[in-house]
């Protein structure tokens, strides 16, 4: 166990620098706090003046105290709290919360004096909650370091919640729907990070499922290595991305000063360290409920079952929505179901028990039973509604079912859900007991795609390289780069750059038939923009159309290092994809796939993954894309190369780890993808030095 960590988790002694009893001041409201929350360890006030605080005996400094506190909370003006900060490390505390603001999310001036702390803190070796936060609670001690009003009665349960934003860990926190271990609000975090908070809470007894508010990344080597002991703990870390929209980035970074990075490279990042993604603070809540009543679900086909057949075909169609698939019942599933069911009744998935559970509630524990031994069914959903407006009598009509639901005690998971976000009448609610139970049909079924799709490991960060490219310095146009490309197997069309018009022509001549003549330019990506791109080009029209290339370049980018003209043969046939690298601090190179040619940014039909890249990764990219479709022949056209597309996605991936310290971007565009058993061309490519 982290000292530092326990000291700020965990505190025996809590010293108040700022404590008052003057209504709304921050150090106030933590004084109130630990004495409401039943705060167990010594509770040391510190004020210039006062002798005593909410009736315990003030200190005029922390210097002044007979023993060092496990913790200092600061509550007084950002400007005089590197001192105390000095001061208490110095004396030997070990963890402290910073609650004022006025530091990196300022400006320059407050970024500097939130350099000056966390140099401070790190000289003492401290733990630091904040600066610019709420600061935080853990509920089975009664460490209750937060500024702002908590319930004593707040519900208390399995969760942790670590949130950048004060508001989200209030709200979140108190939705009612889930109980929480503990609270942290960690403000502009320069010290102590996620990473820090999952590791402690990876081992905490009273946590089992991690929350993270996220509003950007700066530390994922830390989180990293943390989630793979949360991992061996069998315990969830779910988060909710806030700032993920380029209007959202520019909100958050007037809120903490801390630029999200791009919202592809995050999700990928959370899923490579198996961190639960949600959408929504709806689906977050639900997905804490779910993973809070016995660990996540495994992955696998769902089972959904009720007593309407609308309200399981609404079920069933928010499930292919979110990505949840159905299982096929097997046989004897289906012959068990129709001795157990009405005559009336059709045996399939999604189950209409029909209204006989009403009259006799073991139909339905019977449909669970035959559910649970079909081994196609990973998570049985149980979908019935019965909201807080029904009467009580109505509402006793449903108890019977949920009763069922209760008693079950099979191995498969069964998850009820009510398909109104609005709960289900306290009655119901009572009935169904400790069993698993969400609410809202959409927020429910993402929760449970997203708690089974979620590794269980880490895979990132991968092996990288700091290989240098052997190249001129700046960016590397298409003729250099193809002789790196090609020493990866990654082969070009014939072809040889002309200086010339008359070179141009010769060279067509030699390569004979049609030709591509494209300008050769480091400094110009966009060929075909700068009017640098002429397809079929005989070798009578060569030298013409070098002039004419040549000239609307040099209008298109005045100041462009313009090498000449690269005449190639054309290539036809076959589908257009894109591959390439790019960098996204902090994460590293991804790799990204999709539709390319002219058509590749209208139709943003990509997708994206960090480094390393294997076979099983790229298949599941290529899945992910339309250009997958496209790959297995459309309207009649023969199938095209997917595996050596595939193999070609590997190949860069590989590129990119022993280059990576090199390399901002690469861009192949397009790529041929031709029939399949003949591989695939690259028609252009560009690598952007980092």
């Amino acid at each position: 166990m982290n000292p530092n960590m326990r000291a700020l988790m965990a505190p025996r002694s809590v010293a108040v620098v700022g404590a008052t009893e003057r209504p709304g001041a921050s150090a106030g409201y933590v004084m109130k706090n630990l004495v409401g929350m039943g705060y167990a360890g010594r509770i040391l006030p510190i004020h210039p003046r006062e002798t005593s605080v909410f009736g315990y005996a003030a200190a005029p400094s922390l210097s002044a105290l007979d023993t060092p506190p496990d913790c200092v909370v600061i509550g007084i003006a950002a400007a005089h709290v590197p001192a105390i900060i000095d001061e208490a490390g110095r004396n030997g505390t070990r963890a402290a919360v910073v609650l004022a603001s006025g530091f990196g999310e300022t400006g320059e001036e407050g970024a500097a004096l939130e350099a000056e702390l966390a140099s401070i803190a790190r000289d003492h070796d401290m733990a630091l909650c904040g600066p610019n936060c709420l600061g935080l609670v853990s509920l089975g001690q009664g460490a209750a370091l937060y500024s702002s009003t908590l319930d004593p009665a707040m519900k208390r349960g399995r969760l942790a919640l670590i949130s950048a934003s004060g508001a989200s860990a209030i709200a979140l926190g108190n939705s009612g729907r889930v109980g929480v271990s503990a609270l942290v609000s960690m403000g502009n975090a320069p010290v102590t990070g996620l990473g820090d908070y999952l590791r402690w809470f990876a081992q905490d007894p009273e946590t089992d499922v991690i929350g993270l508010v996220i509003e950007g990344i700066r530390d994922p080597e830390s989180i990293a290595d943390a989630m793979k002991d949360v991992h061996a703990a069998g315990k969830t870390a779910i988060a909710l991305r806030v700032g993920r929209s380029a209007e959202g980035q520019r909100a958050t970074a007037a809120h903490t000063g801390a630029l999200a990075g791009a919202s592809e490279a995050q999700a990928a990042f959370l899923a490579r360290t198996g961190i639960v993604d949600l959408p929504d603070m709806d689906s977050f809540i639900e997905a804490a409920v779910l993973c809070s009543g016995g660990g996540r679900p495994r992955p696998g086909p769902v089972a959904v079952i009720g007593v309407s057949g609308g309200g399981v075909a609404h079920v069933t169609d928010i499930a292919s929505e979110v990505g949840l698939p159905l299982a096929t019942f097997a046989t004897e599933t289906v012959e068990r179901l129709q001795e157990l069911l009405p005559g009336f009744a059709t045996p399939q998935n999604p189950l209409d028990v029909t209204g006989a559970a009403f009259g006799d509630p073991k139909v339905y524990s019977g449909a669970l039973d035959a559910l649970d031994a079909d081994p196609d069914v990973a998570v049985t959903v149980a979908a019935q509604d019965a909201p807080p407006g029904l009467s009580s009598a109505i509402a006793d009509e449903y108890s019977g079912i949920a009763g069922a639901v209760a008693a079950y005690g099979g191995e498969t998971p069964v998850v009820a859900i009510s398909n109104l976000s609005a709960g289900v009448h306290g009655d119901v609610a009572r009935a169904y007991g400790d069993a698993i139970r969400l609410q809202g049909t959409r927020a429910a079924l993402t929760a449970i795609a997203r708690c089974q799709e979620a590794a269980r490991t880490v895979s990132w960060p991968g092996e990288t390289g700091d290989a240098a490219l052997d190249a001129a310095p700046g960016s590397i146009g298409e003729a250099e780069a193809r002789g790196m490309f090609e020493a990866i197997g990654l082969a070009g069309p014939i072809g040889e750059i002309a200086a010339t018009a008359a070179e141009a022509a010769d060279i067509a001549a030699r390569i004979g038939g049609k030709v591509v003549m494209k300008i050769a330019s480091p400094d110009i990506a966009h060929k075909t923009e700068a009017g640098g791109v002429a397809l079929g080009v005989a070798a009578d029209q060569a030298a013409e159309t070098f002039e004419r290339i040549m000239a609307s370049a040099r209008a298109y980018a005045p100041d462009a290092r313009l090498d000449g003209v690269l005449v190639q043969e054309m290539v036809t046939g076959g589908v257009e994809a894109l591959l390439g690298l790019v960098n996204h601090a902090p994460f590293g190179l991804g790799l990204v796939v999709g539709a390319g040619g002219t058509l590749t940014e209208i139709m943003q039909d990509a997708a994206f993954d960090l480094l390393p890249v294997d076979v099983e990764r790229a298949e599941a990219m290529l899945s992910r894309t339309r250009l997958s479709k496209l790959l297995y022949g459309a309207r009649g056209a023969a199938p095209a190369d997917r595996a050596a597309l595939v193999n070609a996605m590997v190949a860069l991936s590989e590129f990119g780890l022993r280059h990576s310290k090199a390399i901002e971007a690469v861009d192949l565009n397009p790529v041929a993808v031709l029939p399949e058993g003949k591989g695939v061309r690259l028609l252009d490519s560009l690598i952007l030095r980092a």
